[in-house]
């Protein structure tokens, strides 16, 4: 990556970590967003950032709602526990659907089984699926 590349890539994750939501498509330069998007970094949708793993910048993932008010969004529940780790988090809840994921000082208190139907080098043919 370039060093202009990894900025902006550093921008989005910022500003996902800070408010739960990427930069406005319109601050960031388009060149290098589609760079990273020909990266697998970004999933662009209408020159917004719709997808920067493990974050969502929509909202038809999974919530992930921290203890102290703080909220996110992953595109998955997997996604939601990427988030909880690479934050930090301690305690949150995790809904995706009707299944909830509770996280008590880091660590998932529930059960659960992950079930990926698509083969892992398989994602990036429809990841808006997997």
């Amino acid at each position: 990556m370039t060093a202009r590349e990894l900025a902006v890539r550093r921008q989005i994750f910022e500003s996902f970590a800070a408010t739960g939501s990427p930069p406005a498509g319109g601050s960031l330069d388009g060149a290098v967003l589609k760079a990273l998007e020909e990266k697998h970094v970004v999933v662009l949708r209408d020159g917004e950032v719709y997808m920067a793993h493990p974050f969502a910048g929509h909202r038809s993932g999974t919530r992930v709602a921290a203890s102290d008010g703080r909220e996110w969004w992953g595109n998955c529940a997997w996604d939601g526990l990427g988030i909880v780790a690479a934050l930090g988090v301690r305690d949150a809840v995790l809904t995706s659907s009707d299944v909830k994921l509770h996280v008590r000082d880091g660590v998932v208190v529930d059960n659960a089984l992950f079930h990926v139907a698509v083969p892992a080098r398989y994602w990036w043919d429809d990841i808006e699926f997997t």
